[in-house]
């Protein structure tokens, strides 16, 4: 699963701390302790004697380097806007960033490392389906708080839209499928998939050229972001969508997103707990407003 990244002692310390499959985050920080994030909660990664597995910075290194292909000049582009992807591990890096006025040339001296295991999750839109694609796809928003499952969630939706419908996952931060050279990793059914671009220029590019009847996009974060679904919606393409927060009220309190109500007609809840995915409630827009006042 960790496709090469994480070897020797630190393979064996991620070993001891869980099993490989409940494995959803490793947090590197160069000298600080190893945190492994699973499906059951937080835990620090330990050698054979009972120490924590601190992290040095030939570690990191490494893991740059079989990420990048010994290239990482090659990533550049991604590292610059806080990231890389690798065959569905996504890696968030920080460090120090080196600049031009505003813009973003690079990053150097990176000393910490988010290490994001995907998980494929068949049927977790069990609970789901009815509301957002039973009597058609409905336009929908999905929201959690960190590690709520939001990505998994978005990634079944899609692939069971792309059973009916023309299905276009728009991947800013190759999460959802995942892509390498363009191929999804992950089973998206059969969705088209743009990758490594921003949601608003493949708005733009992919509505008329791809035709879609669905588009799935990972979490908004900006204002005219969420202008964009609305125009998108309006327009007769169903927008499935998540957010980051902690139930309707994150949408119809907020001076940014509070536009999202007049277009969503179908408001999924999930939580980290008592376990991630947790759906706490599935909403139609008539009840997502009585919910919230």
């Amino acid at each position: 699963m960790f496709d090469g990244l994480v070897t020797g002692m630190m393979a064996g310390a991620v070993a001891a701390a869980a099993d490989e499959g409940a494995v959803t985050e490793l947090r590197l920080r160069v000298g600080r302790p190893l945190v492994v994030l699973t499906t059951d909660g937080r835990r620090v990664a330990r050698l054979p004697s009972g120490a924590p597995f601190v992290v040095k910075r030939e570690d990191v290194e490494r893991v740059l380097a079989v990420a990048s292909d010994y290239s990482v000049y090659a990533v550049n582009d991604q590292i610059v806007r806080g990231y890389m992807a690798r065959r569905g591990i996504r890696i968030g890096v920080a460090g120090e960033g080196v600049s031009e006025g505003e813009k973003a040339l690079t990053m150097k001296h990176i000393a910490c490392l988010t290490v994001r295991i995907p998980h494929e999750v068949k049927g977790v839109a069990d609970k789901v389906r009815g509301a957002v694609l039973g009597g058609g796809v409905k336009n929908t928003l999905v929201i959690s708080p960190p590690y709520g499952g939001k990505t998994t969630m978005l990634r079944e939706l899609a692939r069971l839209c792309s059973h009916e419908r023309n299905t276009l996952i728009i991947d800013e931060r190759f999460e959802i499928a995942a892509a390498e050279r363009g191929v999804p990793v992950l089973d998206v059914g059969d969705c088209d998939v743009v990758s490594g671009v921003s949601k608003l220029t493949a708005y733009e590019n992919t509505i008329r050229a791809m035709n879609p009847e669905v588009i799935v996009t990972d979490e908004l974060f900006r204002e005219n972001e969420a202008d964009a679904v609305c125009d998108i919606a309006r327009s007769g393409v169903k927008v499935i969508a998540s957010l980051h927060g902690e139930g309707v009220e994150s949408v119809f309190r907020s001076p940014v997103f509070g536009k999202l109500g007049g277009v969503i007609e179908a408001y999924v809840v999930l939580s980290p707990h008592p376990r991630v995915g947790t759906v706490t409630a599935v909403l139609t827009a008539e009840e997502a407003r009585g919910s919230a006042s």
